[in-house]
């Protein structure tokens, strides 16, 4: 086999003579040699693929130590023999691989599916100890190895998604052995983040396997510094989120009640009653939007949506109600109300010269004409506040339709649903109708009555501040979106329809002039009026031929009886859907409108929920909420969570209140959130 290439040495020296008998002789040589080349390596290649996978370790050693084989000849999924031998669990054949061709240990698989992929992933996905042993003895890296194959990453093809570093592999199978091995022993780092910006704790949050999920996740953190630890618990991920924010974004309630208590601590004890403070980090809005509140109001899971009464959640937005929602709201509510007032006021006394033709029209006065006495003044100063107020309301919706889109910006009922997009609406006709006050057009009026009337139907909005008409509103908006607007839809094409048969069968008849079927556009307003059975048969008795007879009893059959009880069953259904749940949606919406509240009120007029670390003698810089709790007897003193406080009076205060709440049984069912 040595000729071959000599062969194709000599050919190339003998190219120097320049002579064409020459030239023509080496290429045909040549590609002989090549072709019979080709065989050979590929000949090699399936002999170490085959003694690898039948364990042949006098086979494989030969074949190593000979200058014929290629040891980094890939299979078809670019596996080399090692991740052969490992996959097999040959550990016998692995050490010889390693022995005679040790840098094969870094080497990962080069296919799509599986590309980034070395043999210390595969040992560690098989649970063997021994083999991680030894690729870890040949110097198998830990810290830069990533499996970044679509087998392993969130995706159509993903099969399982272990994150990308051999510590979260580990983690994730739940060897505790394997995982001290490369965590301890080794140092691989546990702030390292994969493509997705995911430490080993955010995979371990996304594991299904809730049980072996939390005790690795507690064993990682009692491998390493309690600085560190705290570190890598606040990373973020690509979407921001850090393991506690990925779990309620997971609508995760095991994970989430579990990484919440790991956050707990008991400022003090009597009998069975306690008092628990809960870090506040991640969970408020405070000091950051992409928060546990700020999850579960703006997404629309009814898994996420059940968070709202997670301890310490509903405490938290009980408060913050309390110290500045409720009043905020009203004040709110009121100046809505009374602007309202103002611009139904100064629209009724608007200036104007009735014509005397039978038309839906009004003339206007000129501009200057229009305020002469006191009294057009003071309407004037009621028409520039209601500018005022459309501007103020445009320029605060319109970058939150920029930022979020118009399909989240819309689509979530919790944050305003249609009620945003109905002020955008609003606003956007009454600068219409400044316009063509100014320019004196007598279109002024649609854009005028349009608005009056998405204003106050706006004035909806804050029956989400009252339990019982917020709940009304909530069925009010599934009902139009889920069951009216498609039935709408589908109605309208069959109206138009049969409108235009109507038409086209009535255009040969003598009709007098109030006659609804004397154009189109009335034709299918009489349409309307007969599927909602407000007008009986329009036609006229002795001039119709019989077929619009059959055709009008058809139309009453399919639409008026069939589509309009199709509707009345749809919305029953929506109805006792949405019945057992509307409490839950009541009290995100309440939530909404708190995190509403703090984002468009001056810092300077808030006050930040919850209890300052430095009074609780633990971090300056963090805030902490304090819940009453009722211990359960059989279960463990938590020693480590205890807190020792540092105000004594503070905690008798405390304490005293526990007491008169335990004993008057104080119910906080009325509670909004």
């Amino acid at each position: 086999m040595l000729v071959q290439p000599q062969s194709t040495h000599e050919i190339d020296k003998c190219m120097k003579t320049g002579s064409h008998l020459c030239l023509e002789i080496r290429f045909s040589l040549t590609s002989c040699c090549r072709c019979q080349f080709v065989v050979f390596y590929f000949r090699s290649a399936r002999l170490l693929f085959q003694a690898a996978r039948t364990n042949d370790c006098l086979a494989m050693e030969r074949l190593l130590k000979s200058k014929h084989a290629d040891p980094f000849a890939r299979g078809s999924l670019g596996e080399t023999i090692l991740h052969i031998a490992v996959l097999n669990g040959k550990r016998e054949l692995a050490k010889v691989i390693l022995e005679n061709v040790p840098t094969l240990v870094n080497n990962a698989m080069t296919s799509d599916m599986y590309k980034g992929e070395t043999a210390l992933h595969i040992a560690i996905l098989k649970e063997d100890i021994e083999s991680v042993k030894l690729l870890l003895k040949y110097g198998a890296d830990v810290i830069n190895a990533r499996a970044t194959g679509t087998c392993f990453v969130p995706g159509k093809k993903s099969l399982c998604y272990f994150g990308e570093y051999p510590l979260s592999f580990a983690a994730c199978t739940g060897h505790k052995e394997i995982t001290k091995l490369i965590l301890v022993d080794h140092n691989a780092p546990v702030n390292a983040q994969d493509s997705l910006g995911n430490t080993v704790l955010h995979i371990l949050v996304l594991q299904p396997n809730k049980e072996l999920a939390c005790l690795m996740y507690e064993m990682i953190l009692a491998l390493v510094p309690l600085k560190d630890s705290h570190c890598v618990e606040h990373l973020q991920n690509n979407d921001g989120f850090t393991t506690l924010n990925l779990a309620a974004n997971e609508g995760d309630m095991e994970m989430f009640n579990y990484l919440i208590k790991k956050q707990k601590a008991i400022y003090w004890t009597i009998g069975t009653v306690s008092y628990s403070i809960y870090n506040l980090t991640d969970i408020d809005t405070w000091d950051t939007e992409r928060s546990v509140l700020d999850i579960i109001t703006s997404n629309k899971s009814s898994k996420v949506c059940k968070l709202i009464d997670v301890t310490p959640i509903k405490e938290l937005l009980n408060l913050k109600w309390k110290l500045f929602g409720r009043k905020n709201f009203l004040i709110w509510m009121i100046s809505y109300l009374l602007y309202m007032l103002v611009f139904t006021t100064v629209s009724m006394f608007r200036p104007f010269n009735t014509v005397t033709t039978n038309q839906f029209n009004n003339t206007h006065v000129t501009v200057l004409d229009s305020y002469q006495c006191k009294g057009d003044f003071l309407r004037l100063t009621g028409e520039l506040i209601t500018l005022l107020g459309a501007l103020v309301i445009f320029i605060s919706e319109i970058p939150l339709l920029i930022k979020l889109g118009p399909k989240i910006y819309i689509g979530n009922a919790s944050t305003g649903g249609p009620f945003s997009l109905l002020m955008v609406g609003y606003s956007i006709l009454i600068f219409s109708a400044a316009i063509l006050r100014v320019l004196c057009h007598e279109g002024e009026v649609i854009p005028l009555s349009l608005a009056l009337i998405i204003g106050w139907c706006n004035s909806i909005y804050f029956a989400r501040g009252f339990k019982m008409l917020g709940q009304f509103s909530i069925m009010i908006q599934k009902i139009i979106f889920a069951d009216l607007f498609p039935w709408f839809c589908l109605v309208f094409i069959i109206i138009v329809g049969f409108s235009s048969a109507f038409y086209v069968m009535c255009q040969t008849l003598e009709l007098d002039s109030n006659s609804h079927l004397k154009d189109y556009p009335m034709t299918i307003y009489a349409a309307i009026e007969m599927m909602m059975g407000l007008s009986s048969f329009p036609f006229p008795m002795d001039k119709a031929p019989p077929f619009l007879y059959i055709t009008y009893t058809v139309y009453m059959v399919f639409v008026y009886l069939l589509m309009t009880n199709m509707l009345i069953a749809k919305m029953e259904d929506t109805f006792w859907r949405i019945a057992h749940e509307r409490e839950v949606l009541w009290k995100i919406q309440i939530a909404a409108t708190i995190l509403l509240l703090e984002r468009h009120i001056p810092r300077c007029l808030k006050t930040r929920s919850g209890i300052s670390g430095k009074s609780l003698g633990l971090d300056d810089d963090k805030w902490y909420i304090g819940v009453e709790e009722i211990l359960n007897e059989n279960a463990p003193e938590n020693s480590q969570a205890a807190v020792k406080p540092t105000q004594p009076y503070l905690c008798w205060d405390i304490t005293r209140k526990s007491i008169s709440w335990i004993i008057n049984m104080k119910d906080s069912s009325d509670a909004p959130a």
